[in-house]
């Protein structure tokens, strides 16, 4: 059955060789070889990248055509929170994420906040500015026996959970259902987790973005806070109310927070979080995969195997009425 593929992200050299020999009857066109009567023959949308008005604009164009063969489109990313959902499910449109491609990045990241604040590694950059050897030992700590409580059990936070246990860590997790889940000692429900804040050290976000999981971490939620744990966010930046994490901070319901993703992108200028001493901000960076286009292919290329055979797929396809 022959296809057509748009890559939105471009293939490696020897990744279309790859494509051209196991699947001859697959058509890879390119958006500079896009030919206006080519938009409706489009099977598959490889590499879609949320917020790109060049890629929404074309979304936008194949969902009002009646004659478009979409079927199924590739996200770029993990989170796919702003796609028209209804307008794709009302045309049975399958789509996958990069789930897989991003978690040994992310945990990476989020281990090294971790150690950046409780190692000494700030105090350190801080006296070096100041040509000044030396800083508080008695503010430095281990992460050995800590308890971190990950928000998110998928592919990311159990990467998280596996390299936070490695470190002699108690790991606990929130998620939608409270199912366990490989690495962690217990999972709650994000209907009755707060039990486990008075246990922890460590808070790490790493939830989807959907209606329930907006503006998650508010004012109440920070108001529950007893022990002034560090906040880490490499989730989504809506899923936090960015007023009521400056008002935690100032009331040091929080120690410290570790910022990846913000509710606006770039951060704005006039944001009060660039001034906080013990905020570290990452510019969405934490997911950085040196050699992406190799790890992305390899999220891909099973699924357009059973693709090809019968249209369906095996992994990373998103619930659109769950919208993850």
């Amino acid at each position: 059955m022959s296809k057509t593929l748009l890559a939105l992200k471009p293939f490696r050299p020897d990744q279309l060789t790859q494509l051209a020999t196991q699947y001859p009857t697959l058509t890879v066109i390119t958006p500079e070889t896009l030919k206006p009567s080519d938009v409706d023959t489009i099977n598959i949308l490889y590499g879609y990248r949320q917020g790109t008005k060049r890629h929404s604009d074309l979304l936008n164009q194949l969902l009002a055509s009646d004659s478009s063969q979409l079927q199924w489109i590739q996200s770029l990313s993990a989170g796919v929170d702003s796609l028209p959902f209804e307008a794709l499910a009302a045309k049975h449109i399958l789509v996958t994420t990069a789930s897989g491609t991003h978690e040994n990045s992310i945990a990476q990241n989020v281990l090294g906040y971790l150690l950046y604040f409780e190692r000494g590694l700030q105090q350190a950059i801080q006296a070096q500015a100041q040509r000044h050897y030396g800083i508080d030992t008695t503010k430095v700590s281990n992460l050995d026996d800590k308890t971190i409580l990950i928000f998110g059990t998928g592919h990311v936070g159990q990467k998280i959970a596996q390299i936070a246990a490695a470190f002699g860590m108690h790991v606990l997790g929130v998620s939608h259902s409270g199912r366990p889940k490989a690495g962690f000692e217990t999972i709650a429900t994000d209907q009755d987790y707060q039990p486990l804040l008075a246990k922890a050290d460590y808070l790490v976000n790493i939830m989807p973005l959907t209606a329930e999981t907006t503006h998650f971490f508010d004012k109440a939620f920070f108001d529950q806070l007893t022990t002034q744990p560090l906040f880490v966010n490499v989730g989504r930046g809506p899923s936090v109310d960015e007023t009521a994490l400056i008002s935690a901070l100032d009331k040091v319901q929080i120690k410290a927070a570790a910022l990846d993703v913000f509710e606006t992108e770039p951060l704005p200028l006039e944001s009060p979080l660039w001034n906080y001493p013990n905020v570290l901000i990452t510019p969405h960076t934490s997911g950085y995969v040196a050699h992406f286009k190799k790890a992305f292919f390899k999220i891909f290329e099973p699924n357009l195997a059973q693709f090809m055979k019968d249209g369906t797929l095996i992994r990373n396809q998103v619930d659109l009425s769950r919208r993850y």
